[in-house]
């Protein structure tokens, strides 16, 4: 029984000496010798970089050359359709994963103007027919010839015996010649190769440009490969065939492309064959892994012993990993396989055995990334010159982190600082206040724990606070603002409040005035010098603080201090969160109050105002009137008045746009303006936008009336502006008349017959509501009874005809249309000379 049993296996072995045969093969390409594969072969357990077995002879780790990521990423181009293989694994994960090593003849090399390569051919190049040498002779005899090896594969050079080349390397033949030529007298003989023969190769199977390649015999298996187009995703990288005179032999290219050793860069001969076949077996590596991709794994070895069902080589986790490049971090990661069984469902299972050969052809290798913990570490935020991690051995406390003349800057808010802690115990976060002022003073100084972060903050961050307001009023204008708005976006909200819970308010005579956040330590000398100082109108002899009470005081309780600063030090006086300063002022603050005054007075200019300063005192400032001067038509402009104006224009325009809006909308069509009514609304909404406002009022400026009226006279306010125009002798006419002109002025001339003289009414105009502006800014309707038998209209006078609003009829709720049209009429009649007064 034995007997029979050891025939059996001798026979299978003399036929199939596959795996033997196939391992040492890939030894002898790599250069090196093997045993043979078994599987039985154990190891201690580990997740860690190792070779695939049965490939080559594994290597130390310092000695493996570096893959270049770049070439061989896993990713799939964005422009690329990925192949059915592809599609079918990149199915089942959540990444895209790219067949491994196809991209190695992605980029075409350049071609060769020569056969010979650059540099002198090494003696263990193995000529053949067809090749040309260089014979050099120096010496008694002096020759220089060139020879090629014959179809009998001879090298014959005259005077020499043949030599058989074919076959034999280029160093085998130099030492037969040159022995040869030692038995001449004072002879010495030199032979190079000079050219290379033609050979001629087959490129077979799944490859972009199948067919015959002629090359040279310098050329190598990657260079009739390359000439081919490279090999197709459909065809194999790891049982590439070379045929040669009836023998084969098996090419890995990932012996090349993983371990940078070259076992398939086997020179050609002539009536080489290559043979690229179908892709073998493959598995997917995904997940936290330097290369994840779909990579190729060996068939399985045939033979009596071989499982039916079982298509390809049996490899481990660790297999995987190696071929993968390892694991992105070396914290805990999970290793999960994922394979699918025949009725079509998929399995996942954690590893157990990562040493354990349990992938083979389909199957999935996931890498979850564990995540990576911070150690021993204290991080510092905010404007520091050293911001970032640093070592809690070096830095055990806030003195040893802020280092004095080192740390802080301008930008820096001494006044508080914030711990963030997490604790352990009850997994909450807890915030703590310092002084960053105290501690480079070495005043102050508190022990940090693994895992601190310790805020710092700006200036403008500290302005940018808002105690009274919520956090969703705060997010709206910090997401539109610069700069200063970015800042105040990364700081987190519950620090934010943190923040604003410890403010002491600074008000009164001071320049930056507002609410300060502080730590331990404040002081009023400290709260003061962020707040810019006191002003020069500053009453520091009465600095009132109020101070609310302790919680266990009744609520609302408060405490209100005066304090002197000429007797007590502001460095003595404590403060804390909640507690309020005022500084009151001593007089009036300076400030630029002045009017401007334009047109006929003798000195017109800019003048400055006091309280109780009217437009009587003014002009006789400027020197009274000139000659030409005509006080019944004082333009006088006031900043309150034109603010107020641009808000009426503004308000209107919105209200008008609605109203737009709003029929725009309607279903009934009756009710749905056309087109020449949207355009008419849209140019008067366009015109209310850009009316620009004059702010005027009516006053009175004649001297003379001033004198015996006092309680006529304006009272000035700063930015009032005064222009006084020339004596006129025309009447303006403007708004909807044919021709708007100034017309000469005639006393026993009626409003209408200026309106006439301008040719009349348009047909837009609104008749029954024209109007005359008087010099002084009062208006009068032309349809009062007083107009109709005409009424005297004195020089200086604008007669305005506005625009009918019947276009606007549509918009039948929205407001007074005729004002509006009146409003604009008025402004365009006034605003070039409001601004000559500027």
């Amino acid at each position: 029984m034995h007997f029979r049993l050891w025939l059996q296996l001798s026979v299978v072995m003399a036929v199939f000496p596959v795996a033997d045969a196939r391992a040492q093969e890939f030894a002898r390409f790599a250069g090196t010798d093997i045993p043979p594969w078994d599987e039985s072969t154990t190891k201690t357990p580990r997740l860690t970089n190792t070779r695939p077995l049965n490939t080559f002879t594994p290597i130390a780790e310092d000695d493996r050359p570096v893959v270049s990521l770049a070439e061989n990423s896993s990713m799939l181009a964005a422009d690329e359709e990925p192949s059915p293989l592809e599609a079918m694994y990149s199915g089942r994960v959540v990444d895209s994963l790219e067949q491994f090593g196809y991209k190695l003849f992605d980029k075409a090399a350049p071609a060769r103007e020569d056969a010979m390569p650059a540099g002198a051919a090494q003696d263990d190049f193995i000529l053949s027919i067809g090749d040309e040498v260089s014979v050099t002779l120096r010496g008694q005899r002096q020759a220089k010839l060139s020879t090629r090896i014959g179809g009998d594969g001879l090298l014959v050079i005259e005077q020499f015996d043949p030599v058989v080349a074919a076959g034999r390397t280029l160093g085998q033949v130099r030492e037969e010649l040159e022995t040869a030529a030692a038995q001449l007298y004072n002879t010495s003989l030199f032979i190079s190769l000079k050219n290379v023969a033609q050979v001629n190769i087959l490129v077979a199977g799944h490859v972009r440009k199948p067919g015959r390649k002629t090359l040279t015999g310098f050329d190598t298996v990657l260079d009739a490969l390359e000439a081919a187009g490279g090999i197709e995703k459909t065809g194999t990288l790891r049982q590439i065939r070379l045929i040669r005179d009836g023998r084969t032999t098996l090419i890995d290219l990932y012996g090349l492309l993983i371990y940078g050793t070259d076992p398939s860069d086997l020179t050609l001969r002539n009536g080489d064959k290559i043979m690229v076949r179908p892709v073998g077996p493959t598995v997917a590596v995904a997940g936290g892994v330097k290369r994840p991709g779909i990579y190729e794994i060996l068939p399985a070895l045939e033979g009596n012993w071989t499982e039916p069902e079982r298509k390809s080589q049996r490899i481990s986790a660790n297999d995987l990993l190696d071929l993968a490049g390892g694991v992105l971090s070396t914290a805990q990661n999970r290793f999960l396989r994922m394979d699918m069984s025949s009725k079509g469902t998929e399995n996942v299972q954690d590893i157990a055995d990562p040493l354990g050969r349990s992938f083979g052809d389909g199957d999935i290798l996931l890498v979850e990334r564990g995540k990576e913990r911070r150690a021993g570490t204290v991080e510092l935020s905010g404007p520091a010159r050293t911001a970032g991690l640093h070592a809690l051995g070096d830095t055990p406390s806030l003195s040893r982190l802020l280092q004095q003349d080192t740390e802080l800057d301008r930008a820096t808010y001494p006044l508080i600082g914030v711990i963030e802690r997490w604790n352990k115990a009850d997994m909450t976060r807890s915030l703590i206040a310092f002084p960053p002022l105290l501690v480079m003073r070495n005043e102050y100084d508190r022990k940090l724990s693994d895992g601190d972060r310790v805020h710092l903050f700006t200036h403008e961050q500290i302005k940018g606070l808002h105690p009274s307001a919520s956090m969703a009023e705060k997010a709206a204008p910090v997401m539109e603002g610069g700069d200063e708005d970015a800042e105040l976006a990364d700081l987190d909200p519950l620090i934010a409040e943190f923040l604003n819970e410890r403010c002491v308010f600074v008000r009164g005579a001071v320049r930056r005035p507002g609410s300060y956040p502080v730590s331990a330590g404040a002081t009023l000398e400290t709260i003061l010098a962020i707040a810019g100082g006191a002003t020069i109108d500053a009453n520091t002899r009465s600095v009132e603080i109020s101070r609310a009470l302790p919680s266990d005081s009744a609520p609302g309780s408060q405490r209100r201090l005066n304090i002197d600063l000429a007797s007590t030090a502001a460095g003595t006086t404590a403060l804390g969160a909640g507690d309020t300063v005022r500084i009151n002022q001593k007089y009036r603050k300076v400030e630029d109050n002045h009017v401007l005054i334009v047109g006929e007075v003798l000195n017109p200019g800019t003048y400055d105002v006091m309280p109780g300063d009217t437009l009587g005192s003014l002009m006789q400032r400027a020197g009274g009137l000139t000659s030409q001067g005509y006080a019944e038509g004082v333009i006088f402009s006031r900043v309150s008045e034109r603010k107020r104006e641009e808000g009426r224009f503004k308000s209107q325009a919105r209200d008008l746009e609605l109203r737009l809006a709003a029929m725009l909308e309607e279903s009934d069509p009756d009710k749905k303006p056309g087109d020449r009514e949207i355009a008419s609304a849209r140019d008067l909404i366009s015109q209310l936008r850009q009316a620009e406002a004059l702010g005027r009022i009516t006053v009175q400026a004649d001297p003379a009336i001033l004198g015996k009226h006092p309680e006529q006279d304006m009272l000035l306010e700063s930015g009032d502006r005064i222009y006084v125009p020339k004596r006129p002798m025309t009447v303006r006419v403007a708004g909807e008349v044919l021709s708007p002109a100034a017309l000469q002025f005639r006393a026993q001339s009626a409003a209408r017959e200026y309106i006439t003289q301008a040719g009349g009414y348009t047909y837009n105009a609104d008749k029954g509501r024209a109007f005359v502006v008087y010099p002084d800014g009062s208006a009068r309707p032309l349809a009062s009874s007083g107009w109709s038998k005409g009424s005297f209209v004195p020089p200086g006078s604008t007669i305005v005809v506005p625009r009918d609003p019947k276009p606007f009829d549509f918009m039948d709720t929205a407001k007074d249309l005729t004002q509006i049209l009146a409003n604009l009429a008025t402004t365009a009649i006034f605003a070039s000379a409001i601004g000559d007064s500027n």
